[in-house]
């Protein structure tokens, strides 16, 4: 449903709130506004969620929380439509193509000269075209001992570490590819998958479905001899013979002393060593070969070989607490079992089904910063979370020991709290929040929102509240009319919400950097706007015929987290990667360390607002989504950013950093963008806590920010002269409460040494509700 039918719907809740429900029952108003029913995948009617705002967790519909988009209607009129100034490589484009994902695995293949690698995982791929040597689509695969710690080799713990970038073990090439007759282009741009292919003339080229996970690097050729080349050079080469319905194997251990299988289906072509550095067909095929390399040797290999995935489709449900997410793999080729062999994370492997668990292979391979993957013999990887943060909403929460699951507050609190927002509500909200930056006006909203929700929900002040709340709304509208400084745009060519700022601005936002902690702020901001209206203001603030709030906070919300393939205006999930389990902030800037994240914490504070917004509008499928990602989160950054002293994923060397700092593809490096620390490195260890919320200690366990505290910030954070110590203080309340209540609420108060983002006000409920004042 778009939003704008939303809020029209919204407009007969006044008249019979029974009388409504009885109208919308079972229904749903498409864009030219007609009743259609909907059914889930079984043919039932769905009974959607009452759009009367709930301040109750709200029931997924049933079937698949990827089948449904948000919306599907144009994005509206108020955003300018512009065409990107940097256009995608290889792609199409058009207004009427798909939209092509800018924050994914895949995007270095369509910027700049296109031959920046790529990480499905556990292989790399890239376009080589360097002088002299063989053009085609090199592949590699690196293990964690070839991994290179630095600045200084010896360090324990070393700063950062990465794999060796662009060893050709092999390059799938063809007879007379040159740099100059060969053309990369992208087709069929998916979340998890992509296809690649490499083309000489129409009808003569070379094919390769990219796919997260995928078994086997799988190369089509199409009418062109085969060129199989490798620069570390082959030593021996061997032809093992038939292991399945029109599949050859070969053997070859290249110079570096690692083992690889080669197979090859389709027409009758065979391999042949000519020299050292080349593998060539011994002819060209009058239709198509299929030839698939994998590291090392095994009979699950012979055995799934000749199946290859095309593409790999998102499926999820919730059902309670319980969350399922698939990767289905839409697979061609026969294989001598019936199905194809894919990768799994370690985070994948603590919550696989049995029934996938049943199909382990033995086999392992390193990644490259998430530890060891194992491979599966089956079509399809599900994976299920058993503990969704359900009972978690907008109240203080914390699983710091003695917390009883709800926010109390004595007279005495209050009175502290009170004070603090006294002063704070006085703030020139407008002023400080429009600004040059998506970014800080985000933060700049959420602060004066929270200030607004605990004057209103907490204190239970009417006054306070009455002064606060209208200026917190008109900061919001004016985004909602996109009035900002840099108004937002709609991009035609990537497909998204960019600013109208310069590239270099605003922390990259027109090039889709950070486009979900941005409008992550945003949307959480509007969330408890929305929340705290619905009680003071009986809920007009979204019924308004004049008000955009809607459309702005939906588009926002489509633009980072459109769940479907229906929605031809946005990408699919642009921001979170469900096979990484975070998202990648890094978007359309070539990188040769792949794309990257720094703030684990904003990331999980987006998916908190939307799950907040989905609640607060009644929607079930966006707070389940919301929900099942932040399990997924909890999992995987515990794993992979967060590191406490039993990791057993990251390098030995880097554990006692205790957080990542910026995980890439292939690199992670305890540093940030914007530098270390005034005293030592509070910066990188704060850019993984701000903001705290109620999801926060659900992500970040009480004994991990005791550790962190203990080995790295306690002895500093004294020392701290700015407001990155608020940060580190508040979040000391995930395991210490009373030690950041004394702090927050002494009387010497010191505005300068909490983050323009951070209220006192809030920080003090916070800290309050979850049993830190005496």
């Amino acid at each position: 449903m778009g939003f704008s039918d939303f809020r029209k719907a919204l407009k007969k809740i006044d008249s019979s709130l029974k009388e409504h429900k009885q109208q919308k029952q079972g229904q749903q108003l498409d864009n030219g506004g007609q009743q259609v029913q909907q059914l889930d995948n079984g043919g039932q009617q769905v009974q959607q969620a009452d759009p009367q705002f709930s301040s109750n967790p709200t029931n997924p519909s049933k079937g698949d929380l990827f089948s449904r988009p948000i919306a599907t209607s144009e994005p509206p009129a108020i955003f300018k439509r512009v065409k990107h100034n940097q256009l995608p490589k290889g792609c199409n484009y058009g207004e009427n193509d798909a939209p092509i994902q800018t924050n994914n695995f895949s995007n270095n293949l369509a910027l700049e000269d296109q031959t920046f690698p790529v990480w499905p995982l556990p292989y790399s791929l890239w376009l080589s075209k360097d002088p002299g040597q063989d053009v085609g689509l090199a592949v590699n695969h690196t293990e964690a001992n070839q991994q290179v710690f630095g600045p200084e080799p010896d360090a324990d713990p070393a700063q950062f570490y990465f794999n060796p970038p662009k060893i050709k073990s092999f390059v799938f090439s063809g007879e007379n590819f040159q740099e100059s007759n060969v053309n990369l282009n992208l087709e069929n741009h998916q979340k998890l998958s992509i296809v690649a292919k490499l083309s000489v003339t129409g009808n003569q080229n070379v094919t390769f479905p990219i796919v997260h996970g995928m078994g086997f690097v799988t190369a089509v050729y199409k009418k062109i001899k085969p060129v199989i080349a490798s620069q570390v050079g082959v030593q021996q080469f061997k032809k093992i013979g038939s292991v399945g319905k029109n599949v050859t194997k070969y053997r070859a251990v290249l110079f570096n002393q690692v083992p690889w299988s080669i197979y090859v289906s389709g027409d009758d072509v065979s391999l042949d060593l000519r020299d050292p550095n080349h593998i060539v067909g011994n002819s060209q095929p009058g239709g198509s070969v299929v030839i698939q390399l994998a590291r090392e040797e095994s009979k699950h290999y012979d055995n799934s070989a000749g199946i290859y995935p095309i593409a790999a489709h998102l499926q999820g449900s919730v059902n309670g607490k319980k969350g399922q997410y698939k990767f289905v793999y839409e697979n061609k080729g026969e294989s001598s079992n019936g199905t194809g062999l894919v990768w799994c994370l370690p985070h994948h492997q603590e919550v696989l089904t049995n029934e996938v668990k049943k199909q382990d292979t033995g086999l392992e391979l390193d990644s490259t910063t998430k530890g060891v993957m194992k491979a599966y013999t089956t079509n399809q990887i599900v994976m299920e979370e058993p503990e969704l943060p359900l009972d978690i909403g907008f109240e203080p929460w914390s699983s710091v020991s003695g917390f009883k699951g709800e926010a109390t507050y004595s007279d005495g609190a209050k009175t502290v709290i009170r004070r603090a927002a006294e002063q704070e509500i006085n703030q020139d909200v407008i002023g400080m929040a429009n600004i040059d930056s998506m970014y800080t006006s985000g933060k700049i909203l959420d602060k004066f929102a929270y200030i607004a929700y605990v004057t209103h929900f907490i204190l239970n002040d009417d006054d306070l509240t009455g002064k606060i709340l209208p200026k917190i709304k008109e900061a919001i509208e004016i985004f909602a009319q996109n009035k900002q400084k840099y108004p937002l745009v709609y991009d035609t060519a990537w497909k998204g919400l960019i600013s109208s700022a310069e590239p270099a601005a605003d922390f990259g936002n027109s090039n889709y950097n950070d486009h979900h902690f941005h409008y992550g702020y945003h949307i959480h901001a509007i969330a408890l706007v929305a929340k705290i209206d619905q009680s003071f203001d009986k809920g007009e603030w979204l019924k308004e015929n004049n008000n955009l709030v809607g459309d702005y906070v939906i588009t926002l919300l489509r633009d980072i987290a459109n769940p479907s393939t229906d929605d031809k205006y946005f990408p699919q999930s642009r921001a979170f990667d469900w096979f990484h389990g975070h998202s990648f902030a890094h978007g359309i800037f070539a990188s040769g360390d792949g794309k990257d994240e720094e703030s684990s914490s904003e990331d999980y504070h987006f998916a908190y607002g939307t799950k907040l917004l989905g609640q607060v509008i009644g929607d079930g499928d966006i707070e389940a989504r919301a929900n099942l990602m932040l399990a997924i989160m909890r999992r995987s950054m515990n794993m992979h950013m967060l590191f406490s002293d039993d990791n057993k994923i990251q390098p030995k060397r880097f554990i006692k950093n205790k957080v990542a700092g910026i995980t890439f593809e292939n690199k992670v490096d305890f540093a940030t963008y914007f530098g270390r620390g005034t005293i030592s490195d509070e910066w990188i260890h704060g850019i993984h806590m701000l903001p705290i919320t109620p999801i926060s200690s659900y992500i970040r366990k009480p004994s991990f920010v005791k550790e962190e505290w203990d080995q790295k910030l306690g002895r500093i954070v004294d020392q701290i002269p700015d407001g990155w110590k608020g940060i580190l203080i508040l979040n000391a309340a995930l395991f210490d409460p009373k030690y950041s209540w004394k702090w927050f609420s002494r009387d010497d108060w010191d505005d300068r040494l909490i983050d323009n983002g951070m209220s006192r006000t809030w920080s003090l409920a916070y800290i309050a509700g979850i049993g830190g004042s005496d």
